[in-house]
């Protein structure tokens, strides 16, 4: 590939455009992303994720994935068994006291084991021998 050439690059931007271009104003395209749904969610889960840090700390926060805030129940999967015994046992009074001290309207909170994921690379030799003749 050729190096950039500045007089080329000036030629090329020099050209005229063949339809109207305009440009959107940015404080329009940011209120309506501050003003929208999906925004306030992420909201609301960064809330959660805090609560979470605080209570809980960041070696077991590892170990979590809030997966879904639907009205005020919020799911969470757990990598492990021991962990999850733990948090429903132990440790899910104080999550809903800091859940409710951060504002984030949640009630009930679901535990479950997370699904293990299948492997993200191809295996390196085929299962089967291919035939010999």
């Amino acid at each position: 590939m050729a190096a950039s050439n500045p007089d080329r690059d000036r030629r090329l931007a020099g050209r005229p455009r063949y339809r109207y271009r305009d440009a959107n104003p940015l404080s329009d395209e940011i209120q309506d992303l501050l003003g929208s749904e999906t925004f306030r969610r992420l909201k609301r889960f960064q809330k959660v994720t805090d609560a979470l840090k605080r209570t809980l700390g960041e070696a077991i926060l590892a170990k979590l994935k809030p997966v879904r805030l639907q009205e005020s129940v919020l799911t969470i999967d757990v990598l492990d068994g021991p962990l999850l015994a733990e948090l429903r046992q132990h440790r899910e009074r104080a999550v809903l006291q800091a859940l409710a001290h951060a504002g984030t309207g949640v009630t009930d909170v679901q535990w479950r084991i997370a699904r293990s994921k299948p492997p993200t690379r191809p295996l390196t030799r085929p299962l089967t021998r291919p035939p010999t003749t």
